[in-house]
C-alpha cells in the first residue's frame, strides 16, 4: 500500500511520479465534489484537471503538519463554485455512468433486487432536481456532509467559513430539499404528516 504522506512529502519536492501517484488516490473523489457542486460531468471533469494543476503549483505551501483532504478539497470546491457562478449556470442533473447505483458509486448489480439500480438512479435524478433551488455554497456543504461525509469543521475548512455558517448552509440545504420533495414527489416524504 502506498503511504499517502510520503507521496505528498515527495510531491512537495517536485518527484512527478509521486504526483501521480496522489492524483490517482484523490481523483475520483475530487471529480464527485466538483460534480454534485455543478452537477455537469464533463465541467466536472474540467474542475478536476484544473485542481490538480494548481495543486501541482501549489503543493510546496502545504503545511505536511496538516490534514491533506480538507487543504486539498478546498481548491477542488472553490474552483467548482468559481466556475458556477460565472457560468450562472443552474447545475444539471448527474447522470449516471453505465451499471453504477446512485451514492457513492455502487455498482447496481451490487444491490438486492432487480429494480435497486432504477430506483437509485430515480432518486438520484430527483435530488438533483431539487438540488437545483440550493445556492452554489449550500450545495457544496451538502455533498461535502451528506454525500462525502466530511465534518462541518473540515467542511468549514475547506470552504473557508465557520462551523456556524456550514450548519446553517446545511439547515438551509435540507429545508429546500425536504419542502421540494414534500410538495414534487410526496410519494418519498417520510416526514411528519401535516
Amino acid at each position: 500500500m502506498v503511504d499517502e504522506r510520503e507521496l505528498i512529502r515527495r510531491a512537495r519536492q517536485k518527484d512527478q511520479r509521486a504526483f501521480e501517484l496522489l492524483v490517482g488516490l484523490k481523483r475520483v473523489r475530487a471529480f464527485r465534489i466538483a460534480l454534485n457542486i455543478v452537477g455537469d460531468e464533463e465541467d466536472a471533469k474540467d474542475i478536476t484537471q484544473m485542481a490538480f494543476i494548481r495543486l501541482w503549483s501549489a503543493i510546496h505551501k502545504f503545511d505536511e503538519n496538516s490534514r491533506f483532504d480538507p487543504w486539498f478539497f478546498k481548491i477542488v470546491v472553490n474552483l467548482a463554485i468559481d466556475f458556477y457562478r460565472k457560468r450562472h449556470l443552474t447545475p444539471r442533473a448527474v447522470d449516471l455512468e453505465e451499471g453504477e447505483a446512485a451514492g457513492g458509486g455502487v455498482p447496481a448489480s451490487a444491490l438486492p433486487g432487480a429494480d435497486a439500480g432504477a430506483m437509485r438512479a430515480e432518486l438520484r435524478g430527483i435530488f438533483n432536481r431539487l438540488a437545483e433551488r440550493l445556492s452554489p455554497a449550500q450545495r457544496a456543504a451538502f455533498t461535502l456532509r451528506e454525500i462525502e461525509g466530511l465534518a462541518t469543521q473540515d467542511i468549514g475548512r475547506i470552504m473557508g467559513i465557520r462551523a456556524s455558517t456550514v450548519r446553517n448552509h446545511l439547515m438551509q440545504a435540507r429545508r429546500i430539499l425536504q419542502e421540494g420533495l414534500k410538495r414534487r414527489y410526496p410519494e418519498y416524504f417520510r416526514g411528519p404528516k401535516p
